[in-house]
């Protein structure tokens, strides 16, 4: 995988607090296509495909979901936007930790 430049970080922007994001998470076996992004300032984490995709923001978790399911790694997951398919509310669910990640259902489809 492509380590990011210096010029890469420096055109980034933690949309919610406007600071330089830290670093680029190092990307594990299983995630190489993507770069993560995580902000010192504050708990913003995001993700960009390698290939210089749109910077997708995620969520941490702080509930019982925060814990991956996978390695054990106490509050490494984070959770994408939340998207429909097939009459169901999903959202995108990656442990920081291992990279291990699943879809996550939420419900019915809303609307």
């Amino acid at each position: 995988m492509p380590d990011p430049t210096p010029t890469d970080s420096a055109r980034l922007a933690c949309p919610a607090c406007g600071n330089r994001p830290a670093h680029a998470r190092p990307a594990n076996r299983r995630r190489r296509y993507e770069l993560w992004w995580e902000c010192a300032a504050c708990p913003w984490v995001g993700v960009r495909s390698a290939d210089g995709g749109p910077l997708r923001t995620m969520r941490r978790l702080r509930d019982g979901w925060a814990d991956c399911m996978f390695c054990g790694e106490e509050e490494a997951n984070v959770v994408g936007e939340p998207f429909e398919r097939d009459g169901e509310r999903l959202d995108w669910l990656v442990c920081l930790a291992c990279g291990r990640g699943n879809t996550r259902r939420l419900g019915p489809a809303q609307g």
